[in-house]
């Protein structure tokens, strides 16, 4: 008989995943989080001592979850000095509690760098994807192969929900992204063009991977650079090496323009977070290309709202004005969950039901979730989905959610379209990974 978890993770192929009965669903979801405190307490120590310091050994309620929730800010609680000085054993023991690594598997032997460190402990069959931050840090946020093929599983069942598309590779691909590196949008991209778009006709940013050292030393520099303690040799190096960058990237990105603007007429995959998407359309509105005119069966796919980088108030009904007619998705997320909030014909992003909300306080310390109606408070979760770390985290997100039916005529919860921001608690400095894509391709167009 399957486990709770299995049976929430089985309904991404059912074909009814957004239409579970509420509390049938509620039930389900209860006992999938009993399942998934009883694993990762043995297994996860930061999450073992959270349960002995709160006194919380079961999970009668949602709002048992409440003390059990991390911060962001738990992923990047290294000392940065780990990382500077090599100390690559001691960052793993580090890694070692906040996720289901063991020490014992991976295999350190010859480590150069933090980027060496990331890929030693994907071959020992995890995945530590990345969020970066302005104070030089990253957080790392582990995936085991069981979240992996579910993510994948949710992109080949849902996407463009609730009208999802096929999994056939029949559009010309492209990717303003690096080609791979360890961030859940990257990946993601690539997912996408191996499962809708054509083989061997997708086109990259860049054939270079990511590199978490370029993101960690490029923060720290500027960050330096903010407080006045960079030097003028540190800080000309760092200007030439990112004027070198903006010039090549900004010559791909006039390819891709370019061929966009010759295959309009094809269905085409088009991946990238706003910023980009943003720069992409006003380029090839200088090229002639009209709002509306690509094929009907593009597939675009873009997220990451507004951080990092200006962009007008109506960036959204620009996007939704130039790609009006083509296949989009719609969604509320973050690297931290497994999958996304989708948008219903209402607008309105329903919860997954992988997800259990936990709406909260300002300060993350009451749950305010009701029986039916709306509410507004700091968006809070745990995602049941997840095996390779623990899935509850308080986000910085200020959101109003409706446990209601919706308009739509699926049961909630939903989350209505206006999201804001409260901060992140404990002074977190977090950029999401929108920003650090951003920052990557700054300049493309006209660099």
């Amino acid at each position: 008989m399957a486990s709770a978890r299995e049976h929430i993770r089985n309904l991404v192929a059912s074909g009814d995943t957004f239409d579970q009965p509420a509390k049938e669903l509620r039930e389900l979801q209860l006992d999938a989080a009993r399942e998934a405190f009883a694993a990762h307490r043995e297994r996860i120590p930061l999450l073992r001592t959270r349960a002995e310091e709160t006194g919380v050994h079961e999970i009668t309620a949602p709002a048992d979850l409440v003390p059990l929730l991390f911060s962001h800010t738990s992923y990047k609680s290294y000392p940065v000095s780990l990382i500077t000085a090599g100390r690559w054993d001691r960052l793993l023991r580090w890694y070692t509690t906040v996720s289901v690594v063991e020490p014992g598997d991976v295999d350190l032997a010859g480590v150069a760098d933090i980027d060496d460190w990331t890929d030693r402990i994907t071959a020992a069959g995890h995945r530590p994807y990345i969020t970066s931050g302005t104070s030089g840090k990253v957080s790392f946020l582990n995936c085991d192969g069981t979240d992996l093929r579910f993510l994948h599983d949710i992109l080949e069942n849902l996407t463009c929900w609730p009208d999802p598309l096929p999994p056939k590779p029949t559009r010309r691909g492209y990717l303003l992204a690096p080609a791979s590196g360890p961030m859940r949008s990257i990946d993601g991209f690539r997912w996408h063009a191996d499962v809708f778009a054509r083989p061997e006709e997708t086109h990259l940013l860049t054939d270079e991977p990511l590199r978490v050292s370029e993101l960690m030393s490029s923060a720290l520099l500027r960050r330096r650079m903010a407080e006045g303690t960079a030097t003028p040799q540190e800080i000309g190096s760092f200007e030439a090496a990112s004027e070198t960058r903006e010039r090549q990237l900004g010559a791909a990105m006039t390819r891709i323009v370019d061929d966009i603007a010759a295959h309009r007429d094809e269905p085409l995959l088009i991946a990238g977070m706003n910023n980009q998407q943003f720069a992409l359309i006003q380029a090839l509105r200088e090229r002639g290309v009209p709002d509306g005119s690509l094929h009907p069966d593009t597939l675009v796919l873009s997220g990451g709202g507004n951080k990092g980088r200006a962009l007008p108030d109506d960036y959204q009904q620009q996007l939704a004005a130039f790609y009006h007619g083509v296949r989009r998705v719609r969604s509320y997320g973050m690297t931290e969950l497994q999958g996304s909030c989708l948008a219903c014909e209402s607008g309105r992003y329903h919860v997954p039901p992988w997800v259990i909300p936990l709406i909260l306080d300002e300060p993350g310390e009451r749950l305010l979730n009701p029986e039916h109606g709306v509410v507004e408070g700091r968006f809070a979760f745990l995602d049941v989905s997840l095996s390779g770390r623990w899935g509850g985290l308080i986000s910085g997100d200020r959101v109003s959610v409706d446990f209601s039916p919706c308009d739509c005529g699926r049961p909630g919860p939903a989350v209505l379209p206006d999201i804001r921001r409260y901060g992140d608690l404990g002074g977190d400095d977090k950029i999401t990974c929108a920003a650090t894509l951003d920052s990557y391709v700054r300049g493309m167009i006209h660099g």
